[in-house]
């Protein structure tokens, strides 16, 4: 699904695990509160006391004014299903790979290009939309053996953070909700547009992730538990 500035996503988070490529792609950043410096000299006093209260709380709700108005200004973007593609590779029987995409998603991003890592990205995919090219194959992942669709019908990723390494390059960290277990993952992603102003944003982003930790245990060692992510999404500037 993921989805989903959306930079090489290396999916890049904390727990260096990869959380939302596959899905409605929404990329979220926080604003880092800075530390109060100490007072210079030393406060007695309740009345001084209540200064340092001034002191620490203030820059905290302007640091959160400051993040909020990033946000609002940031321009919004769709996700484009029908130029975006998010696919992936796992291995079987050790010496081969099977590939495979998700068709169906959707996704939405809010990017600031003055400031690309307070930008967010969100992304829903369903993972009943899975296909390898191979019907019963595509049905039997679909049951509780994998997908477990009827239980689960949606995996969404939706960024945490964003750090430019460079270039138009950067590590996005974000959750990602599948089988019904939420954990970061990161994606090493790109921005494939020249001008960051345009309409039409695009983006390539890869990671990894392994389905073990989202409870999907089946078949181990007939297929493999590391799952490679590779998404191209395109994002319209909403009117």
């Amino acid at each position: 699904m993921v989805s989903t500035h959306i930079y090489r996503i290396a999916t890049a988070v904390p727990p260096d695990d990869i959380h939302h490529t596959f899905l409605h792609c929404t990329v979220s950043s926080f604003a880092q509160r800075q530390p109060v410096a100490a007072g210079r000299r030393a406060w007695r006093g309740s009345l001084i006391g209540l200064a340092l209260l001034g002191v620490l709380g203030l820059p905290a709700l302007a640091q959160t004014e400051h993040s909020s108005t990033l946000l609002s200004d940031g321009a919004r973007y769709a996700l484009k299903r029908d130029q975006s593609r998010i696919s992936f590779s796992i291995g079987h029987f050790i010496v081969s790979s099977t590939r495979g995409q998700f068709t169906t998603f959707d996704g939405t991003l809010i990017f600031q290009p003055q400031a690309p890592e307070h930008g967010k990205v969100t992304v829903h995919v369903s993972p009943g939309s899975i296909d390898t090219g191979i019907a019963a194959r595509d049905d039997h992942l679909r049951t509780a053996d994998f997908f477990e669709i009827d239980k689960f019908p949606v995996a969404t990723f939706a960024s945490t953070s964003f750090v430019q390494t460079a270039g138009r390059a950067g590590r996005l960290v974000g959750l990602l909700t599948l089988h019904g277990v939420t954990k970061p993952i990161i994606l090493d992603v790109t921005l494939q547009t020249a001008d960051l102003h345009a309409d039409r944003l695009k983006f390539s982003a890869t990671g990894v992730l392994k389905r073990s930790e989202f409870g999907m245990n089946n078949f181990m060692g007939v297929i493999g538990d590391n799952v490679t992510l590779t998404v191209e999404a395109e994002f319209d500037k909403e009117r």
